[in-house]
């Protein structure tokens, strides 16, 4: 599986190598390939081209002028059986924590884009994203989410991420055996986000086609409502930045370093004894780091 995270409205070049085993084989078709969102809307479909001297195929992904989280379908024929690898995905974001080249100018060694390419420095900055959302139980740059959750006719519901700027789609099936409905744009403003991760409804919805009416609290039902909405804030806090730099080169330079950046303490002694700070589920192991990601822990107390 590959994962691509672009900025919004941004183009990127996505490639494929189909193998037998291990062997990369050329398709004997036109390799298709379809990028869709997570409700299956089609946002994009074209022909790859390739196979290069490689037989590996490339295509250019147009961009998206909103955020979005999508799926890559690669379509083609191998020893004359259909193949259909779907399981690519491209995160459409708001921002990064920071540039490449911000990136490279942290460590004189990093330079080095032949030792260091830059696949290979965007793979390990996605990967410290990831690591200090995670920890951290929120996300400190603009991105989008979809969640299908329960509605507990009560007046709030509860999403996975705190830091909900704007709800952008709600959709609620009356019962197991009914269609999903999405609710009007008037309907929309009735639906209040929070910084808790929280979803309320001010008011009720009036379903004008059927009659029904919820008078302000989401319908009881198991994965009932479908939410689509962005979260994070509008940029990572200095020291969220410095420290994350810090992980990341720690994850670079992991095998140069003589001393490993998580060393708390160093005991001179005839056994030369050297003390680690250990990493968990909760921490990185480096002692800057943590204490930048601990002042910014989720706005919710035990939220997740």
């Amino acid at each position: 599986m590959a994962r691509l995270r672009v900025l919004r409205t941004a183009k990127a070049t996505l490639t494929k190598t189909l193998y037998v085993d291990e062997t990369a084989t050329p398709s004997t078709v036109p390799v298709a390939v379809t990028v869709s969102r997570l409700d299956g809307t089609v946002v994009q479909s074209t022909t790859a081209s390739g196979p290069d001297a490689d037989n590996a195929y490339s295509f250019v992904f147009s961009g998206s002028d909103v955020l979005d989280n999508l799926v890559v379908a690669w379509s083609a024929t191998i020893n004359s059986d259909a193949v259909v690898l779907d399981n690519d995905q491209i995160e459409v974001v708001g921002g990064f924590f920071w540039s490449i080249a911000e990136a490279r100018a942290s460590d004189p060694s990093l330079t080095n884009a032949t030792k260091y390419p830059t696949d290979y420095m965007i793979e390990k900055r996605m990967e410290t994203e990831d690591e200090a959302e995670r920890i951290c139980s929120q996300a400190f740059v603009p991105r989008f989410a979809r969640e299908v959750l329960d509605g507990n006719a009560q007046g709030y519901i509860r999403c996975r991420n705190p830091l909900i700027r704007t709800v952008r789609k709600v959709s609620i099936r009356q019962s197991p055996s009914s269609a999903f409905v999405d609710l009007t744009a008037d309907q929309l403003l009735n639906v209040v986000p929070g910084d808790d991760g929280v979803l309320r409804l001010d008011g009720g919805l009036y379903w004008p086609t059927t009659g029904f009416w919820w008078g302000g609290f989401w319908p009881m039902g198991r994965r009932n409502v479908i939410v689509e909405y962005e979260h994070g804030m509008d940029y990572p806090p200095p020291d969220v930045v410095r420290g994350s730099k810090i992980r990341f080169k720690s994850m670079v330079l992991m095998k140069n370093a003589a001393l490993p950046d998580r060393a708390e303490k160093v005991a001179t002694s005839e056994t030369g004894i050297v003390t680690y700070s250990s990493p968990a589920e909760d921490r990185t192991g480096l002692p800057e780091t943590d204490a930048a990601y601990a002042r910014h822990m989720s706005p919710v107390p035990g939220f997740g």
